[in-house]
């Protein structure tokens, strides 16, 4: 329906347009008027026009107006889905950067209870060491004070034996050693 109608507007507007050249004189020439032709022209391109008109609006802008309007709310949706994406976006992002620095925090002070923990194990191991090179060298000191003794006692019985001139039996020489020992100690000796 609407191909015959914009076919009987296209029909009438040529014939309207082959009338109005029909009515041109040759004696107005090319500065005529804008329209030269008769009122019957005007009225046929005036109803032409409205013919066109009706058969484009229904044929052509309805359909053009739907698809502009489809159009522009599919890019409103877009939009309002992009903001929405945009915000999310930075929401995540800023949840993320608060993860970060809270997890550097955290290994932060992981590390640091790490290298109190060490350095007390280090304390520690450093004073037992020392303790126990301390016990090492009274142990040592104590076995050479008595090895001192000892030598010492071994150097006053051979003396005395010289002295005296007579060999000790090997209780004689234990007693007698003892007894020096006890003494030097007890005037304020090794």
């Amino acid at each position: 329906m609407t191909r015959i109608l914009l076919c009987c507007a296209l029909v009438l507007l040529a014939a309207s347009c082959g009338t109005g050249a029909e009515t041109v004189s040759e004696e107005e020439g090319p500065g005529a008027g804008p329209f030269t032709g008769t009122f019957a022209d005007a009225l046929w391109t005036v109803i032409a026009f409205a013919v066109l008109a009706v058969v484009l609006g229904a044929v052509a802008w309805k359909p053009l107006l739907r698809g502009l309007n489809a159009r522009s709310s599919l890019i409103e949706r877009q939009l309002k889905q992009a903001e929405t994406s945009r915000r999310r976006a930075e929401h995540l992002l800023e949840d993320y950067k608060q993860q970060g620095h809270t997890t550097v925090l955290q290994a932060a002070e992981q590390a640091q209870r790490h290298y109190q923990r060490i350095l007390e194990q280090t304390r520690e191991e450093v004073l037992a060491l020392r303790q126990r090179a301390h016990e090492e060298i009274e142990n040592a000191r104590a076995a050479a004070v008595e090895d001192l003794w000892k030598q010492t006692g071994e150097i006053v019985l051979r003396v005395g034996s010289e002295v005296l001139g007579r060999a000790l039996n090997p209780q004689d020489n234990q007693r007698l050693i003892d007894e020096a020992v006890a003494r030097i100690r007890q005037d304020g000796g090794l």
